[in-house]
């Protein structure tokens, strides 16, 4: 996308931020459902996910996109993993992954261009894995 949005003059197209940082694409100013135009950065899209996720922290909203708030970007988003039945061996495995990247795999997030989950979120969601088990 990035590509021919650079060699066409006048267009407009949209990525994930990682992308575009790494591009250092210019970015647009989007107006969020507070009124404010905000780009996207690591705290406006941690702020949308706050705003949505904020004392429900168990959640797991499917939608980010126009997130209350001053400061939230307005097309957020999270990675999903959506996991289907699997025999115990199969469960075991999924289980040891997953805590790996909501525990010690968290570290890398940023490097790959991504937003941590806030901390509750994330303890959430570790408490979803074991859940499964």
């Amino acid at each position: 996308m990035i590509d021919t949005v650079e060699k066409e003059i006048g267009s407009i197209g949209y990525v994930e931020l990682q992308y575009a940082v790494r591009r250092g694409a210019q970015q647009a100013s989007v107006l969020n459902s507070a009124g404010h135009f905000v780009k996207a950065s690591g705290e406006t899209l941690s702020a949308a996910c706050s705003a949505v996720e904020q004392g429900r922290w168990n959640n797991f909203s499917a939608s980010l996109t126009n997130a209350p708030g001053a400061d939230s970007f307005p097309i957020t988003s999270f990675t999903w993993l959506y996991l289907r039945k699997a025999d115990a061996l199969q469960a075991h495995a999924a289980d040891d992954f997953l805590s790996w990247i909501f525990t010690e795999g968290q570290q890398y997030v940023a490097e790959e261009g991504y937003v941590k989950l806030p901390d509750p979120l994330l303890a959430a969601v570790l408490g979803r894995i074991k859940s499964l088990r």
